[in-house]
């Protein structure tokens, strides 16, 4: 999300090689897919969109299925801001599907316990044509983001709009305590500071999700999955026994549901502003590298 709460981009590395490549024409909706592990990735799936982006293929990563991962490290005092952050973005975009990861998330352990670094992995759209005629910029994009300051919660947004140049925009959030299966915050928005509008039907599923027993995303590889369609969102992780687990399955109205073909991203950054739910403690800057470890990544096929 860029200039947002969140943030989008993606690279990789093929033997220290990173491929810039076009486009390609938007994939169809199906009900299969691919995982992608980062060992043979195609080159032709991916490229950098920052200046800041240096990528590492680890070997021999416990914990891993094939023993080899991607790490995505964020360098000591960052620019803030996605811009400022590294990762990578698919070359074809897809109109719904299931997107996901498998990873690691950025570890804060020993750190500044207000650090403000983000891992986040999410679909977005280069298209922001008023296509809805609404007066706000589209912002086609669906996020699941995770804090290391505090890495048993994770933020989950859907974007419809937004604009840079006023305080308008239209997104839903969901923030939910993954060990605790605690819902925190469910909300829809259209502008800052004006506060919640009346829930829909449909937009706070489930109330309470099943408790993930020692949850912590910097401790752990696991699956973050979403699949999107045009009347529905659902995100989901797998529990300590390889159970599915819903962490919010998105049922409210369509028009508050992403319709425009968007790329997959990944990323780690900066946020000088995005304190943990419940802190109104500002976020540091951090001194140190932090990275996150991709072990696969899930894509339409």
């Amino acid at each position: 999300m860029f200039g947002k709460i969140g943030g989008a981009v993606l690279a990789l590395v093929s033997s220290a090689v990173v491929s810039v490549l076009v486009s390609q024409p938007a994939m169809a909706a199906s009900a299969t897919s691919q995982t992608i592990a980062w060992n043979d990735l195609a080159p032709t799936l991916i490229h950098p969109n920052t200046d800041y982006t240096k990528l590492v293929t680890a070997t021999r990563v416990p914990g891993t299925v094939d023993g080899k991962a991607l790490k995505l490290t964020l360098p000591a005092n960052p620019e803030a801001g996605p811009r400022g952050g590294v990762g990578f973005e698919t070359a074809k975009a897809y109109k719904y599907g299931t997107f996901g990861s498998r990873m690691k998330t950025a570890d804060c352990t020993g750190q500044d316990a207000n650090t403000g670094v983000v891992s986040a992995a999410f679909t977005y759209s280069t298209d922001h044509a008023d296509t809805n005629g609404n007066g706000v910029a589209d912002n086609n994009e669906i996020d699941f983001e995770f804090l290391c300051a505090q890495p048993d919660v994770v933020w989950m947004t859907i974007w419809t709009d937004y604009s840079e140049t006023s305080n308008n925009l239209r997104s839903i959030s969901r923030v939910l305590n993954v060990r605790t299966g605690e819902v925190l915050y469910n909300c829809y928005i259209v502008s800052y500071g004006t506060g919640c509008q009346a829930p829909q039907p449909g937009e706070n599923l489930p109330a309470k999700t099943t408790p993930i027993p020692g949850f912590d995303a910097s401790k752990q590889f696991r699956s973050y999955k979403f699949d999107w369609s045009a009347n529905r969102v659902t995100f989901y992780t797998y529990d300590n026994q390889n159970r599915k687990v819903v962490l919010w399955d998105y049922r409210g109205p369509a028009d508050r549901i992403p319709q425009s073909p968007s790329l997959f991203m990944q990323n780690v950054w900066h946020s000088a502003n995005w304190a943990p739910y419940g802190s109104t403690a500002k976020p540091t800057t951090p001194t140190v590298p932090n990275t996150a470890v991709i072990d696969t990544t899930f894509l339409p096929q």
